[in-house]
């Protein structure tokens, strides 16, 4: 096995939790630097969200799901799929637990962050839907 397969089986659609144990989401993709000297590749940063995913699947289907999401973010970095810094990944047995809370994270769960405000917040008993 080499090291993009142990990456794969590693991260990849691993759940991500924060800090305080709230999902996040899932690594729909990882960027990597490739070192000059030859060397392993080292993660830079996890990619989440639809917008990662759809570039990581290709494909007419994949290049809608990317377009779709990049469009319905909002900010400078909507052209880019949200990243977040290898240096926010503590463990990754499992599931990949992140050292700051999802708070510290604005960029992160955007459509989802959308959604429990304005639809989830409303239902009876969702007290629990802010972030």
């Amino acid at each position: 096995m080499n090291d993009h397969e142990s990456l794969r089986f590693t991260l990849l659609d691993q759940q991500l939790v924060d800090a305080e144990d709230r999902p996040v989401g899932r690594v729909d993709d990882v960027l990597l630097d490739l070192p000059a000297d030859g060397g392993p590749p080292v993660v830079v940063a996890v990619l989440t969200g639809a917008q990662a995913l759809g570039e990581r699947m290709g494909g007419p289907a994949g290049k809608l799901m990317a377009a779709v999401a990049s469009r319905l973010r909002s900010g400078e970095h909507r052209a880019e799929p949200v990243a977040i810094p290898a240096s926010a990944i503590g463990d990754h047995a499992d599931l990949v637990q992140l050292t700051v809370p999802l708070g510290d994270l604005p960029h992160v769960a955007g459509l989802e962050r959308w959604l429990a405000h304005h639809l989830v917040e409303g239902l009876p008993g969702a007290g629990d839907a802010r972030d």
